[in-house]
């Protein structure tokens, strides 16, 4: 629209246009003032609100779910051996102790009879060695012994080790008898010996007497010189025999205490052979102790059995038949009745501000947050050192965080299984937005004024 012939002047317009100006520019100026009243306004409340109201701080973190004891389990064979049966399939739920794996057993079988039996046979020498020892008259085998009785093996070795002792005993007698007898045979002789010597001492009184008198005869001429002669021979005859006798009775009674000390010697000499032979052959049982406790643990093994409940996993052997060596994994079992954990990787620049006791939040990304809420936790172990990840080239902390268990019986719809990914929220307690903001600043100012 065209304006009228009357405002197409230059002048006129410009003037128009100073008047809209001036008529403006008080209200403008009022607008302009309450704009920067209100910025104002706003940064002081922000500025009060950054100084003023708490943030909660959290270091966060990446981990994976785990089993409290440790996640999945290798199920291994000390030995190993040739499987007899496989008791279980891949995938299947198994009760602590229940059995996985039968190995054959026919070696260590064979193998353990023969320990038992030496066992056995050196727990029967033990008991006949004391009875030897003590004297007895028949052995007391111990009720490790007898309560096997029944077996043949068991009525064969005792049945040897008293046939032992009886020969033994009987070796024993007999030597005593011959030593007896002899002894028996000297002391007959002594008692003979011991009479001729007295009758021998009665004549010599006789005839003393009588050689007395003689000499009184003689001495009055009454009697020939050469009867008194005749009995001082006789009478020094009498005395050479008692004197051989007395000698023979000597000899006899040395023999006869030589006899006894020898009887004495040989019932010592077998208890002291006892003794010496019990001390080796306890030193053996003890050996062959230990050997058969290591027998019968192996011969345990040969049945596999499940260390947790769990589900069986990585099955490695799918035929009877095959062999396991020596320590070879056999099959995994994945944990499920025991309480989970998250095993974080704590970045290592948050180790300062993060310890054990620290509660924490716990996300599960396999889950929308609006199904599985945030899981309470708390921090139950920070790794000593740090590792190094060769992939990412970081060093990181091991962190574990225990679970809130009362709240994980309370989400419903809720199943742990470990390797789940997880986001570990560990809070740091409150700090200021001017906190935040100034310590990068007051950090910078520590190191630059820091001599070099």
């Amino acid at each position: 629209m065209n304006a009228p012939p009357i405002f197409r002047s230059p002048e006129l317009a410009s003037l128009f246009r100073g008047a809209e100006i001036a008529d403006l520019a008080p209200r403008n100026r009022r607008a302009l003032r309450i704009g920067y009243a209100a910025l104002a306004m706003f940064a002081g409340i922000f500025i009060i609100w950054s100084v003023l109201a708490p943030l909660e701080g959290a270091a966060v973190a990446t981990g994976l779910v785990r089993a409290d004891g440790g996640g999945r389990r290798t199920v291994q064979h000390l030995e190993g051996g040739i499987v007899s049966r496989i008791l279980v399939r891949e995938g299947e739920q198994v009760r602590a102790g229940q059995p996985l794996v039968l190995l054959d057993d026919t070696q260590s079988g064979a193998q353990q009879s023969a320990l038992q039996a030496g066992y056995d046979s050196l727990l029967a020498q033990d008991a006949r060695l004391s009875a030897e020892r003590a004297g007895a008259a028949a052995i007391t085998y111990p009720a490790e012994l007898t309560a096997r009785a029944g077996d043949p093996a068991v009525r064969a070795i005792i049945a040897a080790s008293d046939a032992a002792f009886r020969a033994r005993r009987a070796a024993l007698a007999g030597q005593i008898d011959i030593i007896r007898q002899r002894v028996g045979g000297a002391s007959a002789e002594l008692g003979s010996a011991t009479a001729q010597i007295g009758a021998l001492d009665d004549q010599s009184r006789l005839l003393d007497g009588e050689i007395g008198k003689v000499r009184t005869l003689v001495a009055e001429g009454l009697e020939r010189e050469s009867r008194l002669l005749a009995l001082q021979r006789q009478a020094t005859s009498i005395a050479g025999q008692r004197s051989q006798l007395v000698g023979a009775a000597g000899r006899t009674n040395k023999a006869i205490a030589e006899n006894q000390a020898q009887m004495a010697f040989l019932r010592g000499q077998l208890t002291s052979d006892a003794a010496l032979e019990q001390r080796a052959v306890r030193a053996e049982l003890e050996s062959a102790r230990q050997k058969l406790i290591a027998g019968r643990d192996i011969s345990q093994r040969r049945q596999v059995v499940a260390p947790v409940d769990g589900k069986v996993v990585g099955l490695r052997i799918v035929t009877p038949g095959g062999v396991i060596g020596a320590g070879q994994p056999i099959l995994d079992i994945v944990p499920t009745n025991e309480p989970m954990v998250v095993v974080a990787r704590l970045k290592a620049s948050d180790i300062d501000v993060v310890a054990a006791g620290l509660d924490a939040e716990v996300r599960l990304t396999p889950f929308k947050a609006r199904v599985i809420p945030l899981l309470r936790g708390q921090v139950r172990r920070v790794a000593a050192d740090a590792t190094w990840d060769e992939q990412t080239r970081t060093l990181y902390y091991e962190t574990e965080i225990l679970l809130d268990a009362d709240q994980l019986r309370r989400v419903t719809g809720l199943k742990l299984v470990s390797g789940m990914p997880a986001e570990v929220f560990v809070k740091l307690g409150p700090r200021t937005l001017f906190q935040y903001f100034l310590q990068p600043v007051s950090d910078s100012f520590r190191r630059a004024f820091r001599d070099d």
